[in-house]
């Protein structure tokens, strides 16, 4: 029984990977294509879209402002249940999730 099973097997395999990952890990396309080599970068952007596109994974920009320095970082966020536009909009804002 594979996790993720209404995602395709590329899709599945890097969920599933993902998935188990610790919080604030870095899942960025070439970290991923080093850590799970059955994929190269070109396939692991193309699956973390679709990831997107199910509703499992999502990207914001945040702007970071420190002492002399002002710089924006990409945060990106993952779920193990797919969720809708909705259900992201406000978990990005911090506001009530829906159901």
């Amino acid at each position: 029984d594979r996790p993720f099973p209404h995602l395709p097997g590329r899709e599945a395999a890097i969920a599933a990977y993902i998935d188990r990952l610790p919080d604030g890990a870095d899942i960025s396309v070439k970290t991923l294509a080093k850590v799970v080599p059955a994929y190269g970068q070109c396939a692991i952007r193309t699956a973390l879209r679709n990831l997107t596109a199910a509703g499992h994974l999502r990207r914001g920009s945040e702007h970071l402002a420190g002492e002399g320095s002002q710089r924006w970082v990409t945060r990106t966020w993952f779920t193990r249940t797919a969720r809708d536009d909705a259900w992201w909009a406000a978990y990005a804002t911090g506001k009530e999730l829906p159901q």
